[in-house]
């Protein structure tokens, strides 16, 4: 059994069964998928409608887990450009005390991203006594890394994909202990999330292939070394959207195949993108 933590507004309630759909179709093993959420970001109707998504790909399970922000209030959810994050952002660091305790770890991943290979080959790596499993984030700047304290050489990891030691979270930490190391280092939050874990578990990471967290805007394709197992959409440009000019069609490929083995369920949609990005050559 796989265990995977997603945690999506409504905004992206939709664009995350690309994710899905590619990780149960290549998946060995049955997948439970925890959905943790805010209840003023998804109502009842988003959360059947999801869950009804997995639960039709007859190879996984779904587990909804609200995420409760009260002790929250006034942490940064916007970075230093104004975009905006959002407060289920934070869910992962707190998955260790909202998740079941017989829950040992879990993969967390961001819903700008699809599976291109069984992700149980991401799933079993040994933590060698590590909290996290995190690749490193090959765009993040100079000017960012010393903002935040950090020297330029420092492996400054990405968030999207994040493998979770949650008994060696519950081990040494409360969900006290996290609400009180966001707040005393919110004045470094940029990306919040993401340079939280940086901070505070800059020594207890262990970094793994970019393969597993393959952010494209990073990386042209004929660089690749091999193949990437989690194709990563992060920025402001997403494949769903009209203009996907800066995408190579190596990338946009997988994206367009998660949508076919949808069948007539994303049909429509499909065509409406090809018909709009049929001038850039992809089909």
């Amino acid at each position: 059994m796989i265990n995977i933590l997603l945690s999506v507004n409504k905004k992206f309630l939709e664009y995350v069964e690309e994710l899905i759909i590619t990780l149960t179709h290549y998946s060995s093993k049955k997948i439970n998928f925890y959905l943790m959420y805010i209840e003023e970001e998804l109502n009842r109707e988003d959360l059947q409608k999801i869950s009804e998504f997995i639960l039709n790909t007859k190879k996984a399970n779904i587990i909804t887990v609200k995420f409760d922000t009260n002790n929250l209030e006034g942490v940064p959810i916007t970075d230093d450009e104004g975009a905006y994050f959002g407060l289920e952002s934070y869910s992962r660091l707190f998955s260790a005390f909202k998740l079941p305790k017989n829950i040992d770890k879990i993969l967390y991943l961001d819903a700008d991203m699809i599976c291109s290979g069984d992700i149980a080959e991401l799933y079993d790596i040994d933590f060698e006594g590590k909290t996290w499993c995190a690749c490193e984030d090959l765009g993040v700047t100079k000017k960012h890394l010393y903002r935040i304290g950090f020297p330029n050489n420092y492996k400054y990891i990405n968030s999207g994909m994040l493998l979770i030691n949650l008994q060696k979270l519950r081990e040494n930490y409360t969900e006290r202990d996290i609400v009180r190391l966001i707040r005393e280092n919110q004045d470094k939050l940029v990306y919040p999330d993401q340079d939280f874990i940086n901070l505070i578990f800059k020594d207890d990471i262990k970094i793994i292939s970019n393969k597993y967290n393959l952010v494209i805007k990073d990386v042209r394709f004929n660089k690749l070394k091999e193949k990437p197992l989690i194709i990563h959409y992060a920025g402001s440009f997403k494949p769903w959207d009209d203009n996907v000019s800066r995408f190579e069609i190596e990338y946009m490929m997988p994206y367009y195949d998660a949508m076919r083995m949808q069948g007539e369920y994303k049909k429509d949609k499909l065509d409406t993108l090809l018909n709009k990005h049929k001038k850039y050559g992809y089909r």
